[in-house]
């Protein structure tokens, strides 16, 4: 888990020695509630589409607070932009885009392409200018010098023929294929220490959390059971893998050892929940949830605690908001109104690893 190298424990503050004393402890509280605010979660939502226009559904990028103000867009685009996910050092972020695409007739698969955009939505990249691919879900190295990423073969311009995990470097350049495996691999997320990827194949009749080596090697199947498993996610230690999984009937999100032993399901919930990301000190996990079901199974961004406790929905709008990516920000943000002290620069992290 990532630790800072300051005590986050905040403890009472007492006159000993003079002023010296009081604004040592102020530092300490003061770094400590800074800390709680130095995460955001990057999501998408359909709020900026103008119901009820004939068109595709316009899925944008929005930033908030992990307790869901200050809300907002980072993208502006009449094609969907989606599957966000933070680099490392929470500078930039990656996403799936349709944008450069020309008009595509219904019922056929959209060509999108990775984009890198800086934290704040401006100078947006495309990477992977793969028109003739379908390229997918995103995840940075932990050093911030790789993106793996998901990149599918098209058979009569509306089937996934094959799918397959590929790294590139951050700029695009240097594209490998991992995974070259006839079947279907995606969703890669990288550990928190480089070494492995994480992925879901359903090269084993149906879909499984597999994980590989960085460089595409020694293929294991973690989670090998009947039912549906996808969309990994490592914990910021790197001891855990969460997950979701339709094992108990419907999508919950679940957490296993990174070995795949001792599956927990902590949601268990009869609405469905999906696309889990750990929150960079692995405290809490966001996710979506449809269970806010009197509003028609709207899509809702949720957060709860690690081990599944107290849920709770940030987002609370009509239309659907989803695909969580919990990330660290590039400098602490400071309010004056919670009277935080100001900080010089950036406050050193023991481990940086596992920030998307």
């Amino acid at each position: 888990m990532k630790r800072t190298l300051l005590k986050q424990k905040t403890q009472p503050c007492y006159f000993r020695h003079g002023l010296l004393v009081l604004a040592v402890c102020f530092f300490f509280t003061s770094v400590s509630l800074a800390q709680a605010a130095d995460t955001t979660i990057v999501f998408v939502s359909e709020r900026g589409w103008d119901w009820p226009a004939e068109q595709d559904w316009n899925r944008e990028i929005y930033l908030m607070n992990p307790n869901g103000k200050q809300i907002r867009r980072l993208t502006e685009q009449p094609k969907n932009d989606f599957e966000p996910a933070w680099s490392p050092d929470g500078k930039q972020i990656t996403f799936v885009s349709y944008r450069d695409l020309e008009q595509v007739p219904k019922g056929e698969i959209h060509r999108g392409d990775i984009y890198l955009m800086n934290a704040d939505g401006s100078n947006p990249i495309n990477l992977t200018q793969s028109p003739e691919r379908v390229d997918g879900v995103s995840s940075w190295s932990p050093d911030g010098g790789q993106i793996a990423f998901t990149s599918s073969e098209l058979l009569n311009e509306n089937i996934l023929a094959n799918s397959d995990i590929f790294v590139m470097d951050a700029d695009g350049a240097n594209p490998i294929n991992l995974t070259n495996h006839d079947a279907l691999n995606q969703t890669p997320d990288w550990s928190p220490d480089g070494n492995r990827i994480a992925f879901s194949s359903n090269r084993d009749g149906n879909w499984e959390i597999h994980v590989m080596n960085a460089d595409g090697a020694n293929p294991i199947n973690l989670t090998n059971h009947p039912a549906r498993d996808g969309r990994p996610d490592w914990s910021p230690d790197g001891q855990q893998i969460a997950f979701t999984s339709d094992r108990d009937g419907n999508l919950e999100i679940y957490v296993m050892n990174a070995d795949g032993a001792n599956p927990i399901n902590l949601t268990q919930h009869p609405a469905e929940d999906n696309h889990a990301s750990w929150s960079p000190d692995g405290a809490r996990i966001a996710f979506d949830s449809d269970r806010d079901r009197d509003r028609d199974r709207n899509w809702e961004i949720y957060v709860m605690n690690a081990d599944g406790t107290n849920p709770i929905n940030l987002t609370q709008h009509r239309d659907p908001d989803f695909n969580p990516s919990w990330g660290s920000a590039s400098t602490l943000s400071i309010s004056t109104k919670e009277r935080l002290a100001i900080l010089w620069g950036k406050v050193k992290r023991s481990n940086t690893y596992g920030i998307r």
